[in-house]
């Protein structure tokens, strides 16, 4: 069950090999929680004010320099901004790793955990059945047995293309004509972030309280739901 708390969250901008990643430290008045969610991804560092639905909390901790840090992870259902202050100086902390490689090291250690327990429970070598030998054949010179050929490398994509297959077609009909667009931070994460770099280099602006993104010459009000 979600629950919906007044607060101010605090986001910061680090980096990665997997790009540019947020990360918010959420005060309430139940506590303070770090946020690390795609829901804030597509914020600018600052304060922002307003009020969120937290969907759950849990602890969370990684490692630096010999030290463990442990916080109270918040995670958000939804986010409504009142006020927002985007000159606010982010404050000071470790590095901290991307969400994405957490994600992927959790679920490479996962597929190995299952991979060892069927290698368990696998049959020994002596209990299996014994291969024949197949005979080694040595193809003389310029009579070896043909190999199939590689796929041919794709061409690159114009930037029409790309942007088609990167927003899909309702978002890119929105793109085409320089409308509101509101992406949805349920997709896979890095690709949410290309789409969100994607749109600043086109020249769209993010709206934190409407969290949509339009043109400068484009007055904000609500987006065009994707």
């Amino acid at each position: 069950m979600s629950i919906r708390v007044r607060g101010t969250i605090t986001i910061q901008r680090k980096n990665s090999a997997r790009g540019a990643f947020n990360i918010g430290d959420l005060n309430t008045e139940i506590g303070e929680f770090e946020v690390k969610d795609s829901l804030i991804e597509e914020f600018e560092p600052g304060k922002y004010t307003g009020d969120f639905l937290i969907k759950w909390i849990a602890p969370d901790s990684f490692s630096w320099r010999g030290r463990v840090f442990v916080k109270n992870r918040a995670t958000l259902e939804e986010i409504l901004i009142d006020e927002a202050d985007e000159t606010a100086p982010a404050p000071s902390s470790p590095p901290e790793p991307d969400p994405i490689e957490s994600q992927s090291h959790q679920q490479a250690h996962a597929q190995a955990s299952t991979a060892t327990s069927a290698a368990s429970m696998a049959p020994s070598p002596e209990s299996a059945a014994p291969t024949p030998r197949q005979p080694r054949s040595s193809p003389r010179e310029g009579n070896a047995n043909p190999v199939a050929a590689a796929p041919a490398a794709a061409k690159p994509a114009s930037d029409v293309a790309a942007d088609e297959q990167l927003f899909g077609d309702e978002i890119y009909a929105l793109l085409k004509r320089k409308e509101l667009i509101k992406l949805d931070p349920s997709v896979d994460r890095e690709m949410f972030r290309k789409q969100r770099d994607r749109l600043r280099t086109l020249g769209y602006a993010f709206d934190p309280k409407s969290q949509s993104w339009s043109t400068s010459t484009q007055p904000a009000k609500e987006a065009v739901p994707a």
